[in-house]
């Protein structure tokens, strides 16, 4: 596990105004992202990205992060819980902005789905900002579109994955139209 630097991420999140900008990639794979240490981070970057979807329409927003996480049997059972909640308390949260956004707009958070005794994963993170349909590390760029776009390697973070109806809801959806 490694220690997230924190300066290439905020000088992508400050160049994510650039008229330019048509898409954006994101990948947070590491278990760092979920640790304490990471959290003001991990929200920069979750505001910005919101914010991005809501004021520019025109613009791909990507993401790619752990669907599960993978196999540590290292770890005190502590730790793992902590990060297993974490985990789950940040796709609550990506998935709750996700369902408030137009379809059209809103990010797609791409889950990549972490094999039984899988230990690590094959993808690098990083943020990547495409301006004007080109890519500023364009192996890097292809190394994540690969993942998400090979059949099976992830599952998309939708609405269906909250619970939205609440301690007075009723579970048929039909009782809010």
């Amino acid at each position: 596990m490694t220690a997230i630097n924190p300066a290439p991420w905020r000088e992508a999140l400050a160049a994510i105004h650039d008229p330019q900008l048509t898409a954006v990639l994101t990948v947070q794979c590491d278990l760092a992202w979920l640790r304490p240490a990471a959290a003001t981070l991990r929200d920069e970057v979750d505001e910005a990205l919101a914010a991005l979807a809501m004021t520019r329409r025109n613009i791909r927003i990507d993401r790619l992060m752990l669907h599960n996480l993978p196999a540590i049997s290292d770890l005190p059972r502590e730790e793992l819980a902590a990060l297993n909640a974490a985990h789950a308390d940040w796709l609550y949260r990506l998935a709750v902005v996700g369902v408030l956004l137009p379809e059209a707009t809103r990010p797609r958070v791409h889950r990549l789905i972490v094999g039984g005794g899988q230990r690590s994963v094959e993808a690098v993170d990083g943020i990547e900002l495409q301006t004007d349909g080109t890519w500023p590390d364009p192996g890097a760029a292809a190394a994540a579109l690969g993942i998400v776009r090979r059949a099976g390697a992830t599952t998309p973070l939708t609405g269906y994955d909250i619970d939205m109806d609440g301690p007075f809801g009723d579970a048929d959806p039909s009782v809010y139209l």
